[in-house]
């Protein structure tokens, strides 16, 4: 499942894809890479809502293939920081119905 997820800073506006969501945060990937601590403006619109919910979040990691050769996508980490009551509960509707990537092997 790809979730849209749009970005914005002081002076640009970019919209992407991404896989990886959780209550705490979103992995996007992108080669438009940010310094860890910047604050960005995340427009996330999840299948099934109207709404497109805007969250305040803070670049927590990154991740560069510039210099290195991964297979993975380069992109950021994002802590979210400030999300409307209804935002959190989308984002939670959304995770309970999803299946978990991880698991435990007992």
């Amino acid at each position: 499942m790809k979730v849209e997820v749009g970005l914005q800073t002081e002076s640009n506006f970019y919209t992407g894809l991404t896989q990886d969501l959780s209550g705490g945060g979103v992995f996007v990937a992108t080669h438009q890479i940010r310094e860890v601590g910047d604050r960005i403006k995340v427009f996330l619109n999840l299948p099934g809502q109207k709404e497109t919910f805007e969250i305040l979040t803070e670049v927590r990691w990154v991740r560069s293939t510039y210099f290195s050769q991964s297979v993975e996508d380069p992109g950021m980490g994002l802590r979210f920081l400030q999300m409307s009551p209804q935002a959190k509960q989308a984002v939670s509707d959304f995770l309970s119905k999803r299946e978990s990537l991880f698991f435990d092997e007992d």
